[in-house]
């Protein structure tokens, strides 16, 4: 494989907070509970290209998003992204430092997730695991993000080839 971290081409980002959303079954104005949760991604770059996943949603809809997922009790996020990638997409991975962060508000559930963000070196090509309920991947350009991005995760992206850095 040539992808490997921080190559050049694209920029790290220290931090990244996506703007706040109300699922849609939560009335306005009524107060919601929502369960903090904590998890790791990958930052996996292959010159100027970026891996996205694309994951379906228990209601059959589907996103695209970097790979990696929760922190389970007693884990590291190292331990943590090294059984995602091996569950998602089937690659053994080395992970290296942190780079960033983004907020993730779900609309499927009352649950936020903060996911630091790893570069890592995949030591193969992706193969997704349908039954991990990842479909597909894509080495994409950042100019090229697909329409089903998540927000978050399309902001991390760019702010990374804008050089932008710091706290949002």
């Amino acid at each position: 494989m040539s992808n490997h971290p921080s190559d050049g081409s694209i920029r790290r980002v220290r931090d990244e907070r996506g703007t706040s959303s109300v699922p849609p079954n939560v009335p306005e104005g009524v107060p919601e509970r929502r369960e903090l949760r904590v998890g790791a991604k990958a930052f996996v770059t292959d010159r100027d290209r970026v891996l996205l996943v694309k994951e379906r949603r228990e209601d059959g809809s589907t996103f695209w998003t970097l790979p990696g997922g929760g922190v389970e009790s007693g884990e590291s996020f190292a331990e943590c992204l090294r059984r995602e990638l091996d569950e998602e997409i089937r690659c053994r991975a080395t992970v290296g430092e942190r780079v960033g962060r983004c907020v993730y508000r779900h609309t499927s559930r009352p649950a936020t997730t903060v996911y630091s963000v790893f570069d890592a070196t995949l030591g193969s090509e992706p193969e997704p695991n349908p039954t991990e309920r990842v479909l597909d991947h894509a080495w994409l350009e950042p100019a090229d993000l697909l329409p089903t991005t998540l927000d978050p995760v399309e902001r991390f992206i760019h702010q990374s080839v804008a050089g932008t850095d710091g706290d949002r």
